[in-house]
């Protein structure tokens, strides 16, 4: 069975309980002091959060910041009547549309390889996607708190697939939000879920676990060891913490010998495609699902490197995980210069680039959105970034290589640097030691970085970088370089001076000594470990880019390639 959270409807373009808890703070906080909405522009901004967060806490009354109850205060705070908090819903999930993983878990319902799905959510995603996938709307027995019935014959019948909704049905007059409606769940769909999970297995994605009757329901079908029996997996972004009641659930089911764990997930969305490229049943059915492509490649498996086998090494590593959708703005805006300026008038922290359907990025919502309501926004979706728009430079190819440019500069003791269409890293001054580039039998740097001898003409050891799209994958090109920094009016003899310099340094560099220097630019870019994951933003209020980079470059050799 799966279990969906307000997360997995994330990607529909519906707000998550966690967005929506801030958007009853910002409301609440320009009710009590008379602003506009202007007054807060960017409400994912730490430093607005902080602000708001001080005002409540200082008023007093409140659940603390991330307590399961802060969701249905603030929400009954900020509207005390039934209808206005209907209205509230209405709103936001009319926007919706179903995302990659919504056509997904259709698509397992297709090849009953998903027979059950359980959510707290109000949207209709699940049944437009299920309706496209299986025929129409007869098949999926949808059963909500005006009907809690259904889904108890259904179970009982064997009729599958079966979605439960347990908090009611965006089409409903019975909606639970508030906390003391929370607390009176209905018994029969709680009845039904506990017996369900004595019988099947669990996974739970998009979900919190703030939800007390939830949770009680879920620790019930424990059943002292008995339930589960296909395990509990909850899956959870990197960078989130879960709530105590998640932990706790989790240890308790391990402790009576449940198949139970925590598991990292970066979204919804890429979940699925995980799965749907792994299971047999719809590995070539990725690119018939709605308005998708194939979101991401997997990993390959490395042969093991013997010394009798003689290779040609490479200076290509390979990317082999990137993002699959990026936002898409359709807006009155021209290319990518204009696309430049009105990110530098925004003043906000975003990639973007130009194709043909509209403008292409990365980044905070709010952010993207800042840049590009003053040029009439008239759609705000996702966009999913097909293998084959990676093959030719474009607007994919170019938000894809910013983004993972953006992610290596994170890395510790580099600085990145634009030269036109130049890219190139240089080590921090004094933060990186000569003996990265060096073996015990190959000595490829002396120092990194000086003054070219008669001259005042700084260099530095540099790599440069490009990115390219061969054999069905993502390539990042290293290529070792000497930078200087010569002005316009150098003289001819520093010109000279500079150029031979330059030359005699590199000419040792072959063999031995460039293996060596390859070696450290991928230990500074990479790591030590086997691979590296970076992320060009690191947050949790957009779309994020994050990269898997290999450290083990391509290479060449007898029967291989």
């Amino acid at each position: 069975m799966w279990f969906l959270g307000a997360g997995a409807s994330r990607a529909a373009g519906i707000k998550t309980a966690g967005d929506m808890i801030w958007d009853f703070k910002q409301r609440l906080y320009r009710s009590q002091k008379k602003l506009p909405p202007s007054a807060i522009t960017d409400i994912g901004e730490p430093a607005v959060r902080r602000k708001l967060q001080a005002h409540f806490d200082a008023m007093g009354g409140f659940p603390a910041a991330g307590t399961e109850t802060e969701y249905s205060a603030y929400f009954e705070a900020t509207y005390h009547s039934p209808k206005d908090r209907r209205a509230y819903l209405d709103e936001l999930i009319t926007r919706g549309k179903p995302s990659f993983g919504h056509h997904a878990l259709a698509l397992l319902m297709a090849h009953d390889l998903c027979r059950i799905v359980w959510t707290t959510n109000f949207d209709r995603t699940v049944e437009d996607a299920a309706a496209e996938h299986l025929g129409g709307t007869g098949r999926l027995v949808v059963a909500d708190l005006k009907e809690p019935e259904k889904i108890r014959r259904a179970l009982d019948e064997n009729r599958w697939p079966v979605y439960g909704k347990l908090h009611g049905d965006y089409h409903s007059d019975s909606l639970k939000n508030t906390d003391a409606e929370l607390r009176q769940q209905d018994a029969e769909m709680r009845r039904s879920l506990v017996d369900a999970s004595r019988r099947q297995g669990l996974a739970v994605i998009g979900y919190s676990g703030r939800d007390a009757s939830v949770m009680d329901a879920l620790n019930e079908a424990l059943d002292e060891g008995r339930g589960y029996p296909g395990g509990l997996f909850w899956f959870k972004r990197g960078q989130d913490t879960p709530y105590p009641a998640v932990t706790e659930l989790i240890a308790r089911a391990r402790t009576l010998g449940i198949d139970a764990h925590l598991v990292e997930a970066e979204s919804f969305d890429e979940l699925f495609s995980d799965l749907l490229r792994f299971l047999p049943h719809t590995a070539d059915k990725l690119a018939s699902l709605t308005a998708t492509a194939r979101p991401r490649l997997a990993t390959a498996n490395l042969r093991p490197s013997t010394a009798a086998v003689p290779a040609i090494r490479m200076n290509a590593l390979a990317v082999t995980s990137r993002p699959a959708l990026c936002r898409i703005v359709d807006c009155e805006i021209g290319g990518d210069k204009e696309i430049e300026e009105a990110i530098a008038t925004a003043g906000v922290d975003i990639i973007a680039h130009r194709i043909r359907d509209g403008v292409l990025a990365f980044g905070r919502d709010n952010d993207i959105r800042g840049a590009f309501e003053p040029f009439g926004i008239k759609a705000f979706d996702h966009h999913p970034l097909s293998s084959k728009r990676l093959v030719k430079e474009g607007g994919e190819r170019a938000l894809v290589r910013d983004a993972l440019f953006r992610a290596i500069a994170g890395r510790p003791c580099l600085a990145l640097e634009r030269r036109g269409n130049r890219v190139r890293l240089r080590p921090e001054p004094g933060e990186v030691q000569p003996s990265i580039f060096n073996t015990t039998t190959a000595k490829s740097v002396d120092v990194i970085s000086g003054t070219v001898p008669k001259t005042d003409v700084v260099w530095s050891e540099a790599c440069g970088l490009r990115v390219d799209y061969r054999l069905e994958r993502l390539w990042l090109l290293i290529e070792p370089i000497v930078i200087t920094e010569l002005t316009v009016d150098a003289s001819d003899d520093t010109i000279e001076l500079v150029r031979e310099f330059v030359r005699e340094r590199r000419a040792r560099r072959h063999n031995r000594l460039a293996n060596a220097l390859l070696d450290g630019w991928i230990s500074l870019i990479v790591g030590r470990e086997p691979s590296v994951r970076l992320k060009a933003f690191g947050i949790a209020d957009g779309i994020d880019a994050e990269f898997e980079i290999l450290r083990v470059s391509a290479f060449s050799g007898p029967g291989k390639r």
